[in-house]
C-alpha cells in the first residue's frame, strides 16, 4: 500500500542578504579614511581651522569615523567567529554614534545601524570634499577618457567614479581582456578601449613533484648521490 504525503513541501530557506552589496574595497577605504583624516587634523593643527567652515570640518571628522567603523565591520564579517574582532566594529560604530550625540546600541544593533549610515554615505550626492584630490569638486564624479587612437590621442570620455587621485587598480598580465595594458584594441575601429574588469584566466602552475613519485636517490628535483 503506497501512502502519499500531502503535507505541503517546506519553503526553502530566504538567501541571507549580504551585509554590504557591493562589498566596499578595503584599500580605497583605507585611502579614503587616510585623507579624511589628513584633512581634519591638518585644519587643526596648522592653526588654521578657523577658516575652514564648522560643517566641513565635522563632516570630514564623522567621515572618518564612519570609514574606520566600516572597516572594522569588514573584517569581523570575514571571520564571524571571532567575538573581539566584533566587539571591536561594534565599538567603532559606537564612537560613530556618539560623534552624533546619540545613544550606544548592543553591538548586533550597532553593527546594523553602521551599514545604513554606510549606504546613505554612498548614495550622498556630494561623497566627496570641495577640495578632493581627484578633482571631483565634491561630486564625486570626473571626466576620463576610455577611447583612445592608435597614436594615443583621446577621443572619448565618460563620467567615471572619482577615485580621490589614485590610479585604478591595475590589471595583471594575465587578464584575458588585455594581457595587463589596461587597454583593448578594437580591429575594426582601429581604436582602444578601457579594459572594463581586470579578468584572469585562471592558469594554475604545474604542481611540484610530491616526494614518495621521486627517482630513487632524487630530493627536490636534484640527484643526491652519484647516478652509478
Amino acid at each position: 500500500m503506497t501512502i502519499t504525503d500531502h503535507r505541503p513541501a517546506a519553503d526553502p530557506a530566504p538567501a541571507t542578504r549580504p551585509a554590504y552589496d557591493p562589498t566596499p574595497s578595503i584599500p580605497r577605504l583605507l585611502t579614503e579614511l587616510v585623507q579624511e583624516e589628513f584633512w581634519t587634523r591638518y585644519a587643526h593643527i596648522s592653526g588654521t581651522a578657523h577658516a575652514f567652515r564648522p560643517d566641513y570640518i565635522a563632516g570630514r571628522r564623522r567621515t572618518a569615523l564612519l570609514l574606520r567603523a566600516v572597516i572594522a565591520d569588514l573584517v569581523a564579517l570575514a571571520d564571524p567567529a571571532d567575538a573581539h574582532h566584533a566587539a571591536q566594529a561594534a565599538a567603532a560604530a559606537n564612537a560613530l554614534r556618539r560623534a552624533d550625540w546619540r545613544m550606544q546600541l548592543p553591538a548586533p544593533a550597532a553593527r546594523i545601524w553602521l551599514r545604513q549610515q554606510y549606504q546613505q554615505h554612498t548614495e550622498d550626492r556630494a561623497p566627496h570634499p570641495p577640495n578632493c584630490p581627484g578633482g571631483c569638486q565634491g561630486s564625486g564624479w570626473t571626466l576620463e577618457p576610455i577611447i583612445w587612437q592608435n597614436d594615443g590621442a583621446p577621443v572619448h570620455a565618460e563620467p567615471v567614479t572619482c577615485r580621490r587621485g589614485e590610479d585604478d587598480d591595475p590589471h595583471g598580465p594575465d587578464c584575458t581582456g588585455c594581457r595587463g595594458t589596461g587597454r583593448q584594441y578594437t580591429s575594426t575601429r582601429s581604436e582602444f578601449s578601457l579594459c572594463p574588469a581586470y579578468t584572469p584566466n585562471g592558469y594554475q602552475p604545474t604542481a611540484p613533484q610530491h616526494p614518495h613519485t621521486a627517482t630513487p636517490g632524487q630530493a627536490d628535483g636534484y640527484l643526491d648521490e652519484p647516478p652509478f
